[in-house]
């Protein structure tokens, strides 16, 4: 499993936890607004790690690049 094959298992994983964060923040909305509030996060932490990950991803290409060029 070369970096780009794990790097989009990462990614499924936290599509999969963002949408079911968002999931459970709209069938909770009414009825517990704790849950649905801490839904809403976990879907926001999702997205925020994505970015980060990626963003790791890239930094460590663009350092192993580097090496290589010298």
């Amino acid at each position: 499993m070369n970096r780009i094959d794990r790097l989009l298992a990462i990614s499924t994983r936290i599509d999969h936890l963002e949408n079911a964060a968002e999931w459970i923040s709209r069938e909770t909305v009414h009825s517990d607004s704790a849950v649905s509030q801490t839904s809403t996060l976990i879907s926001v932490l999702a997205d925020e790690i994505r970015e980060r990950v990626f963003e790791l991803a890239k930094e460590v290409e663009e350092i192993l690049d580097f090496e290589r060029l010298q």
